[in-house]
């Protein structure tokens, strides 16, 4: 059984999610070599950073987004409006417009409640 997971599936385990295995048609993969080719992924895309910097990361990195254009309700208190997620900003988070108004604005993950199967962000509030 493997300790590695993915967002979606893991890496051996038929149930209860898809796995990586089962999707590739190969028996079991190891989660070593798993481990070991997700490293060498990261310590490139950091290289490319470091490289050609921010802006062509980012521009890479919405190649393969899958939150493009996504609606979402963003709920303030009790104010509620539906936004169109854009990007990220240069901090990392989601950038987001509000489709009525026009105001960009972005949402970060610690200050978020985040509900993707619901399209929902919440703000928090702080007291």
């Amino acid at each position: 059984s493997s300790g590695i997971n993915a967002e979606y599936g893991n890496v051996n385990n038929a149930s209860p999610t898809l796995s990586l295995s089962s999707l590739s048609g190969v028996t079991e993969i190891s989660t070593a070599a798993l481990a070991g080719a997700i490293t060498s992924e990261i310590a490139g895309e950091i290289s490319q950073f470091n490289t050609h910097g921010h802006s062509q990361f980012v521009a890479r990195f919405l190649e393969r987004w899958l939150h493009q254009d996504k609606l979402v309700r963003v709920c303030v208190g009790s104010v509620n409006c539906t936004a169109r997620i854009t990007s990220i900003d240069d901090n990392g988070y989601l950038s987001v417009v509000d489709v009525n108004s026009g105001k960009v604005f972005s949402v970060q993950p610690d200050g978020n409640s985040f509900d993707m199967m619901e399209n929902l962000i919440a703000v928090k509030s702080t007291v």
